[in-house]
């Protein structure tokens, strides 16, 4: 039992070593909820990891066509700026960036902001662009079927289905209403009161007779 437990614990440092950086290559910029309802109003959250051996600077996220109402969140620390195209009733906010802050090495931070969904189902790609101190950007608008390149500079974005959960579920068929069912049931209910009543007064009859 000794020497198997020593060759499990032998082979988990060795699983360790060979994959003690895993959880760094697969942290990803990723923005949840990754489903919601049409025209729904939600907070999105932006989860942004450091990876590298110099400070996160500054994070782009794209904006999807089709969202309405969209605000940022105070973030103490940093500088939040919104481009839109048109103005007024026809402004559609198109990106959204976040400056001259700081997620220091080994660590991460989170970002939100919120925003209506589209009313009709549809897929909203986040596109998002992470700048480090030293200049270097990941660019994190990979399609999600891919994969990380070698050197680190890009990634798949993340995703967010927007469902219809409006429509209700099919409902088992309910039973028959109308003025003619009613009735015929009616009729039914008082010919099996009739035969019990008729069953009952001969069951006792036949007990007289014994």
């Amino acid at each position: 039992m000794k020497n198997t437990s020593s060759k499990v614990l032998a082979s988990a440092i060795a699983l360790a070593a060979t994959f003690g950086f895993a959880p760094l290559a697969f942290a990803h910029v990723v923005v949840t909820p990754n489903q919601v309802g049409i025209g729904s109003f939600n907070t999105f959250t932006i989860s942004v990891p450091t990876e590298k051996d110099v400070p996160t600077i500054s994070v782009k996220l794209l904006l999807p066509p089709g969202l309405q109402e969209v605000v940022p969140n105070v973030k103490p620390g940093w500088s939040v700026n919104v481009k839109q195209t048109g103005t007024g009733d026809d402004a559609d906010v198109t990106e959204i960036d976040w400056t001259r802050g700081s997620i220091p090495v080994g660590e991460r931070d989170q970002f939100a902001f919120s925003a209506q969904v589209p009313a009709d189902p549809t897929a909203l790609d986040w596109k998002a662009y992470q700048t480090y101190a030293d200049g270097s950007v990941v660019s994190w608008d990979q399609t999600p079927a891919g994969s990380d390149d070698s050197n680190g500079d890009v990634g798949p974005y993340s995703v967010t289905n927007v469902i219809d959960d409006l429509t209700p579920a099919s409902a088992p068929a309910s039973a028959d209403t109308t003025p003619g069912a009613v009735v015929v049931a009616l009729i039914f209910s008082l010919i099996a009161i009739v035969l019990s009543a008729i069953t009952l007064d001969i069951v006792r009859r036949s007990k007289k007779v014994k």
